[in-house]
């Protein structure tokens, strides 16, 4: 499925009263979409604060672009919710260095592979899982050996 994940905002010239593309949406074309500026923003939308009008079609546009970027993510997360955890929990415990108990915890801290475990931080996944550095330091060893 294809997604326009772009929105384009739509003004009319002063000049002419022909429409041609604006430099933002209006604060009150993200207001009656249901948006806040800041949530506008964090979307990727751009908010022309200075623009005073508001237009429909702005409005049924921003209306789109949160449909298809919810339709994207739900995408995404199906996509990734596939991920067999028993087929990566057996793969990390493949390895001598990893117990089953352990590449438990390593799928939980979002380790999906050997190659994701040769080259992760191993201070930021110690935390994440509690096991101890050193230990976690053999793991990857024991990865990056056979990911090589």
């Amino acid at each position: 499925m294809s997604y326009d994940i772009f929105a384009d905002p739509t003004v009319k010239s002063p000049g002419t009263g022909r429409d041609r593309r604006g430099r933002g949406f209006s604060r009150h074309e993200i207001e009656e979409a249901g948006l806040a500026i800041d949530e506008a923003r964090r979307m990727g939308l751009i908010v022309d604060v200075r623009r005073k009008t508001s237009y429909d079609e702005n409005i049924e546009v921003i209306k789109q672009y949160i449909n298809d970027l919810e339709e994207f993510a739900a995408e995404v997360s199906s996509a990734t919710s596939t991920i067999d955890a028993d087929a990566v929990i057996a793969e990390l415990s493949s390895l001598r260095a990893v117990k089953k108990s352990e590449a438990q915890l390593l799928f939980d801290a979002g380790i999906r592979s050997l190659e994701d475990l040769a080259y992760c931080d191993i201070s930021k996944t110690a935390n994440k899982t509690g096991i101890d550095e050193e230990r976690l330091t053999a793991m990857v060893k024991a990865a990056f050996k056979k990911v090589s």
